[in-house]
C-alpha cells in the first residue's frame, strides 16, 4: 500500500498519557496547518462498541481469541478510516497500534509470531514512540485521579497470578509490560521517552521525535 500521509504511532501502558500526547501534537500539527486524524484501540465502527461494552467477558477469553477481536477492530479502522486517510495526505496518530496487543498476549504465553502473522501487510509507521513509566508512578496517577476505583484484573494482571493483592499484582504486571516495551523498542530502534517529567517536558520530546518525520508538511507559524 502507497501512502501519501503519514502515520504515527504513540504506544505505551494503561495511564501513562497516550491519549493526552496524541491530543497536543494533533492540536500543534493543526496548528501548523497539517490535516490531522486520530484512531486507537477499540475504536471501530464495527468492534470498538462491542469490546467497550463486554470489557470482562473479553478478558475471560483465551489469547488467540483476544488477539483475533483487537486485530479485527484495527483491520475495520484500516479499511475504513487510516488508510482512506493516509492517501489523502492526512497524518494518522495511532493512540496505540500493534504492540499494545501483542504485548498483553505475548507475556501471557501467546505465541507472538502468530499474533504478528495478524498484522501482516498493514499500513506500517512512519514513526512509533514508546512512552513509559514506572508502576509505582502509575498508580500514583490512578489515586490522584480517582481512577483506582476503575482498576479491572485484566490491567492488574490478576490472571496471571502474580499476587493475591490487586496492588500488588499491578506493579508486577506493569514490570512485566514495562520489560516487554523495552525489549520491543530496543529491537526496532524505536524512541522510549519517560513521563516522570511535565506534560510540557513529555510533549516536546515528542515533538523533537516527530517533527524531523513531517518536516515537509509541517508550515511556519
Amino acid at each position: 500500500m502507497s501512502a501519501q500521509g503519514r502515520l504515527i504511532v504513540i504506544e505505551g501502558p494503561d495511564y501513562v498519557g497516550r491519549s493526552l500526547h496524541a491530543r497536543l501534537l494533533s492540536e500543534r500539527l493543526e496548528a501548523h496547518g497539517v490535516a490531522v486524524a486520530t484512531v486507537g484501540l477499540a475504536r471501530s465502527e464495527l468492534m470498538g462498541e462491542l469490546i467497550k461494552a463486554n470489557t470482562h467477558e473479553l478478558h475471560q477469553l483465551n489469547w488467540r481469541t483476544r488477539a483475533l477481536l483487537y486485530a479485527t477492530d484495527l483491520h475495520d479502522q484500516i479499511i475504513h478510516e487510516l488508510q482512506p486517510l493516509l492517501d489523502a495526505g492526512f497524518v494518522v496518530i495511532a493512540d496505540r497500534y500493534t504492540l499494545t496487543p501483542l504485548i498483553r498476549e505475548q507475556i501471557r504465553g501467546g505465541d507472538a509470531q502468530w499474533i504478528e502473522g495478524l498484522y501482516a501487510n498493514i499500513p506500517s509507521p512512519d514513526l512509533t514512540i514508546v512512552l513509559e513509566a514506572g508502576g509505582r508512578r502509575l498508580l500514583n496517577r490512578m489515586m490522584h485521579n480517582g481512577s483506582l476505583v476503575q482498576l479491572n484484573s485484566f490491567e492488574a494482571g490478576v490472571d496471571m497470578a502474580l499476587s493475591p493483592s490487586i496492588t500488588k499484582s499491578f506493579l508486577s504486571y506493569q514490570k512485566k509490560i514495562r520489560s516487554a516495551f523495552v525489549e520491543h523498542a530496543s529491537k526496532d530502534n524505536t524512541p522510549i521517552i519517560h513521563t516522570k517529567q511535565s506534560v510540557k517536558d513529555v510533549h516536546s520530546q515528542i515533538w523533537d521525535e516527530v517533527s524531523p518525520v513531517l518536516k515537509d508538511m509541517i508550515q511556519p507559524l
